[in-house]
């Protein structure tokens, strides 16, 4: 039976959650140091070796995780299918308003920003479709498993992917010590926190109101067109 009042049992699978985040941040830590390790220590190289990393680690926890009832179950599934009809509309809206937003990003703020397309690819690509995935698919599934109330999922999920930001802090700070920026990583990781609490208060409501993780990742891309 499922359960409104977080209690002892629950403190179990929050610490389930903290556990695969904490796995996932340090096998994509490794992964990236040892690309690295064989490449050049430049701007370019620490964007692809990063790709890289969380493309390995976001594809191997995904074939784990899809494959398992807590964070995948049956009745999901079947959602999704439904869904691919009833979002219809608004799936191809907000997917052509992603496509524009990529776009216009690319054309106005490739030149601009640390490392041009790479930098772009990595947080407008590849970091919203693995974030998603993983916080509004996967562990949505199975926290909300364990909830009577996905409100307060809503909530949970939101909490742990502002404290994921934290372990992204070695990107940050290898890519400010490359550019020799001024810059200091606390301030970067702590204003990125910001723009995820944002992000994810968004998202979620989305993940709530119409069940659909292609809603979710599209406009994800959105956001972070706007914010980059």
């Amino acid at each position: 039976m499922k359960k409104l009042n977080i209690g002892i049992k629950d403190k179990e699978f929050l610490l389930d959650c903290f556990l695969i985040l904490a796995v996932l941040q340090i096998g994509r830590i490794l992964i990236k140091n040892i690309l690295l390790s064989v490449l050049n220590f430049t701007a370019t190289n620490i964007n692809i070796a990063n790709i890289i990393s969380i493309m390995i680690v976001g594809i191997s926890a995904f074939l784990f995780l899809r494959g398992s009832n807590l964070f995948n179950p049956a009745g999901y599934r079947l959602k999704e299918m439904s869904n691919k009809y009833d979002n219809k509309k608004i799936r191809i809206i907000l997917f052509l308003v992603a496509l524009l937003s990529l776009v216009i990003t690319i054309v106005f703020k490739g030149e601009k920003i640390f490392y041009g397309y790479l930098l772009i690819c990595l947080s407008v690509l590849v970091i919203p479709f693995y974030e998603e995935m993983l916080f509004r698919q996967y562990l949505w599934n199975y926290i909300n498993g364990f909830l009577d109330n996905e409100k307060i999922t809503w909530i949970i999920v939101l909490i742990l992917s502002v404290l994921f930001v934290l372990g992204y802090w070695d990107i940050v700070s290898q890519n400010l010590t490359v550019i020799t920026s001024d810059k200091f990583a606390v301030d970067v990781v702590f204003s990125k926190m910001g723009v995820t609490a944002i992000t994810s208060a968004v998202v979620g409501f989305m993940k709530y109101k119409y069940k659909d993780i292609y809603l979710c990742i599209f406009l994800h891309i959105i956001i972070s067109c706007i914010f980059l």
